[in-house]
């Protein structure tokens, strides 16, 4: 067969009523009765030609199992490849289930059964128009006469489909397939065939496609857990499913309705819905007040019935349905049609009442969700240390994952402190359990140990005073702990654990982990007894703490988990120690095989220092002082006065300027500015609350999208000038940096 390009001009949707509809009606049942099929349906293309929809479908008992479409290029199918290739295709069950092991969409749910699958294309030398395809339920193999068969009735559907189209025009799947009733049975000659047919689906065509309509929707809203998600299958499944080209879902929040999304409405729209007060009368305001649909032919109908309200008189018939959950109206779901009529029959209007009754259960439990998840959220990262010390001697950075899907919080922490005696504090723990309860014993266990560390005591000694009050706390909950405390004009460093696994140690490619006297959880012995164990560190050290979430320990063991991030520190050790954070979150998809909270604790030793070449400089701005940048350049040049590096300030000025207004306009945060100057680079941290990644975007055409841009312009800019850069999240929020390489004319 000839494989050249298809030529498909222009598209005809296909209809029951129509030539089309009633040969390809014909051509299903000639094939389901003559090869006994359980199932038999007609795939077309849709508009965009990316997908391959259920368009016709026989009315049998397994007929609402089949899977609503497949993408064009995912040939796991036999009914992509047959409509790829031209040639039809056969899986057996074996196949079958291959198939679904290699699609990237899951169809399981339409293969729970024992089964075989036939596909013949609908193709002439010209034009590929479909496919015709069955199921065979038990599974049996399809013989050489019955392929023959399926193919040849597929071939003079596409002569026919090609003759009535003129050959210029491809037939398009419709939104909502058609079914068709089992009989009858065609037979040759019958010059009643078409009459009887079009009774037959006129009888049940609609009593079937809505109850398709209904068995998709609820299988898709299942899947859909995000609010965007829902919205869009409010507007593709229901929406237009009944001639809607536009809509808006508002829902009722503090007396005002809020606009939870729109599509291909007009701003001006949009606007006008948004805040409406449920006090002022409008169609949602009613439609939410007295949880009735609302109709109107035009837009002069609204305009008579609502005075105070404008509509674009170009603007069609529109619809107006309560969106009802928990037994009341939560929101309106606003329907534009196309041109001016009564858009919808008293039972088109039942049917996509309930349909969005179903999406109103979704929507609200998935609001409840997300507002849930915020508000744990917000409470965890409240319990996250701030910013770490900025000091010569040591370098530190530190992440936090939540690997959890839902709504809980996790029990893992760490902290990293300023000493009395002028050393620097290591702490890292794992609250036992995953929800506020863990949360909030988290909090106070941090607090707890902040306070002993701050009158000065040994690491064991925190541990024990630390486990004596956690025990009298009223909590089942146990804890682990290591603190590890290091004296940065020496290197000297002491380390006491209560169950947690110990520090890994870094120099150079030697990579260790010292051997501890590990004493028991916090919170399960109150006289358990915890040791100090002493090690030195030599300038360059790199000293990684982390919680168990970390490790790769599902798929690995604990053994080789320590392994593989013992390989990441040696190998990567010398690299920038964010750099190193990063490799090490997210090594071997730890986060997701482990499904745990991930905590790490990174400090890089650089060792004692002469006071006078200590070059480390920090400042704050306060959230959304933009004045703030005009300081932080002063202080910039200030910095590098004192270290003889103003040769440096034209582009540091440029990229500190576009960092730090970046940060103190989306951040909403109090942001810190960190200098530190090494012998060949200078390196700049801007450190805020917000710990969503900042992304260069490229230049978009849209003016409105080109104002939300503005953060990657800047970002663009950094990446053009600095030698490196890059963003991570850190404690509450994240950290921005940049180095730029001192230049001959510097010192």
């Amino acid at each position: 067969m000839d494989r050249k390009p298809f030529t498909q001009p222009s598209h005809s949707v296909i209809e029951p009523s129509t030539r089309q509809g009633r040969v390809l009606a014909s051509a299903l049942l000639d094939v389901y009765h003559r090869l006994g099929a359980s199932t038999c349906a007609a795939y077309l293309p849709t508009e965009d030609r990316r997908t391959l929809a259920a368009s016709m479908i026989v009315d049998s008992p397994l007929g609402f199992g089949i899977p609503p479409g497949f993408d064009v290029d995912d040939l796991s199918w036999p009914t992509t490849r047959s409509y790829r290739t031209g040639e039809l295709v056969a899986f057996d069950e074996a196949g079958i289930w291959e198939g679904a092991r290699r699609s990237p969409r899951p169809y399981t749910a339409n293969i729970a059964f024992s089964m075989a699958i036939a596909s013949a294309p609908i193709r002439t030398s010209r034009n590929r128009f479909g496919t015709i395809g069955i199921r065979l339920v038990p599974p049996r193999s399809v013989t050489t006469e019955e392929r023959a068969y399926m193919q040849a009735v597929a071939d003079r559907l596409a002569c026919d489909l090609e003759e009535s189209t003129g050959g210029e025009e491809a037939v398009t799947a419709p939104l909502v397939p058609v079914f068709i009733p089992e009989g009858p049975k065609p037979a040759a000659g019958d010059p009643d065939l078409e009459r009887r047919l079009l009774e037959a689906v006129a009888a049940a065509a609609a009593r079937s496609s809505h109850l398709y309509l209904v068995q998709r929707l609820a299988r898709e809203l299942a899947g859909a857990a995000q609010v965007s998600e829902i919205l869009a299958l409010a507007q593709t499944r229901v929406v237009q499913a009944f001639g809607g080209k536009a809509s808006a879902l508002s829902v009722v929040e503090g007396e005002r309705l809020h606009v939870a999304g729109a599509v291909d409405l007009p701003r001006e729209v949009v606007r006008d819905i948004e805040g409406t007060p449920m006090s002022r009368r409008t169609p949602e305001t009613d439609t939410v007040t007295t949880a009735r649909v609302r109709l109107f032919g035009s837009a002069e109908e609204v305009e008579r019935a609502y005075p105070g309200v404008t509509v674009d008189p170009d603007r069609g018939a529109r619809g107006y349905f309560p969106l009802l959950y928990g037994g009341r109206a939560m929101g309106c779901c606003t329907v534009e049609f196309a041109g001016s009529r009564q858009p919808l029959s008293a039972t088109e209007t039942t049917l996509l009442s309930l349909l969005l009754e179903q999406v109103a259960q979704s929507l609200g439990r998935a609001r409840s969700q997300e507002v849930e998840h915020a508000l744990t959220r917000r409470i965890q990262h409240t319990l996250l240390p701030g910013s770490p010390p900025h000091i010569p001697e040591a370098v530190t950075t530190a992440r936090y994952f939540s690997a959890t899907d839902g709504v809980a919080v996790g029990g893992d922490w760490y902290d990293v402190l300023n000493l009395p005696d002028g050393s620097i504090g290591l702490v890292i723990g794992d609250v036992e359990g995953h929800n506020l309860a863990a949360a909030a014993v988290m909090g106070q266990l941090r607090s707890i140990v902040r306070a002993y560390a701050a009158e000065g005591h040994e690491p064991a000694v925190v541990l024990e005073r630390s486990n004596r009050v956690l025990s009298g706390l009223d909590t089942d909950l146990f804890a682990t702990c290591c603190c590890m405390w290091v004296d940065v004009a020496t290197g000297a460093a002491t380390i006491a654990s209560a169950g947690h696994p110990g520090p890994l140690v870094g120099d150079g490619p030697d990579v260790a982990q010292p051997q501890l006297a590990v004493g028991p959880p916090l919170g399960v012995d109150t006289r358990a007894v915890y040791r100090d164990t002493a090690i030195e560190l030599r300038p360059g050290s790199v000293v990684a703490l982390f919680t168990d979430g970390l490790l790769n320990e599902r798929r690995l063991g604990f053994d080789d988990a320590i392994g593989q991030l013992t390989g990441l520190l040696a190998d990567k050790g010398s690299e920038d120690l964010e750099v190193l954070a990063d490799a090490m979150v997210h090594a071997g998809s730890a986060r997701e095989a482990g499904g745990d909270d991930a905590a790490l604790v990174l400090m890089r030793f650089e060792g004692a220092q002469p006071h006078e070449t200590a070059r480390v400089a920090r400042m704050s701005v306060q959230r959304h002082d933009l004045l703030g940048v005009a300081q932080a350049r002063h202080f910039l040049r200030d910095a590098l006065r004192q270290w003889s590096l103003l040769p440096m300030l034209d582009d540091l000025e440029v990229l500190v300027s576009e960092v730090v207004t970046n940060a103190l306009i989306h951040a909403h945060s109090e942001v810190d500015l960190r200098l530190r100057a090494y012998p060949h680079r200078i390196r700049v941290e801007v450190r805020d609350s917000d710990p969503y990644p900042p992304v260069p975007t490229t230049l978009l055409r849209d003016d409105a999208l080109n104002v939300e841009a503005e953060s990657g312009r800047g970002l663009l800019i950094v990446d053009a000038l600095a030698t490196a850069w890059g963003s991570s999240p850190a404690g509450r929020g994240k950290t921005t940096w940049f180095e730029i390489g001192v230049r001959a004319d510097g010192p």
